[in-house]
């Protein structure tokens, strides 16, 4: 007796690897940008398991990143400002803000989103959204910046941007006693901390184009970047920016509590 293909019973591993492409599925549902690192911390499973199941039912995810062409940051000379970040780790948050800006197309007009960045915890720190991109621009979100964390970064670091270079940005900087730091002229990767964030950012908005009104597109815009700073697992931290500095504060208080501890036996022996 023969049994026909077509009725053939699927075998385990096919019924495991589209049961794991169904997750797969579900979980980009809500995160859109994950990639097999990613999917692989998310789902508890084998990174080379999550490539198989990726490249196997075509789920790879392909990215485009279209800039428009800045004229005003063309052939001007290049900054004396030195970047500080090279070679620079960062040991605790706020040390080093990275900032940059990136294009919105709504409804046949340009928009602006420009954020500031923690390099520790890689958490977004400020943000702003205008029609316009100029040093107001990313003052107003340092200045979002610097309220929110209720601390004012040592370094802030960016690309050579007309934004940055202009004299208004470098007096508040300065008025702040912030260094300034910049990438060499024509050198974005240098700036990777925010070239990185916004690749990913313009993955998990999506088509900006399908809301109604801007105000909708500025309510998603900010649910992307809560849910960025909450919930996304970052690559190198293995887990969101939130919840990264939640593990680097408790660890910080247990090393505090044994140093604690010897002064307050010493203050019960010594009279």
């Amino acid at each position: 007796m023969f049994i026909s293909r077509k009725t053939k019973t699927p075998s385990k591993q096919k019924t495991k690897d589209e049961q794991l492409k169904e997750q797969i599925l579900d979980l980009r549902k809500k995160h859109r940008n994950y990639g097999t690192d990613r999917l692989a911390l998310a789902l508890s499973r084998p990174e080379s398991v999550i490539h198989r199941v990726v490249k196997k039912y075509n789920l790879q995810i392909r990215r485009k990143r279209n800039q428009p062409f800045k004229s005003e940051d063309q052939g001007f000379k290049a900054s004396p400002i030195a970047n500080l970040t090279k070679n620079l780790i960062s040991i605790s948050p706020n040390l080093v803000w990275a900032s940059d800006f990136t294009y919105l197309s709504f409804q046949n007009k340009t928009y602006y989103l420009a954020t500031f960045i923690d390099i520790f915890s890689r958490k977004i720190v400020g943000w702003n959204f205008s029609d316009t991109h100029d040093a107001e621009l990313i003052l107003e979100a340092l200045r979002k910046a610097i309220k929110s964390e209720n601390k004012v970064p040592y370094i802030c670091h960016s690309d050579q941007g007309s934004e940055y270079r202009s004299g208004i940005y470098q007096e508040v900087l300065e008025s702040y006693g912030i260094k300034q730091s910049m990438s060499p002229k024509a050198s974005p990767w240098r700036n990777g901390f925010q070239e990185s964030f916004y690749a990913g950012f313009k993955a998990d908005l999506g088509d900006e184009n399908r809301f109604n009104c801007l105000g909708e597109l500025i309510e998603v815009i900010a649910h992307t970047l809560y849910s960025y700073n909450t919930e996304r697992i970052h690559s190198v931290l293995k887990t969101s920016p939130n919840k990264f500095l939640e593990k680097y504060f408790i660890q910080k208080n247990q090393e505090k509590k044994p140093v604690l501890a010897k002064i307050i036996n010493f203050q019960k022996v010594v009279p």
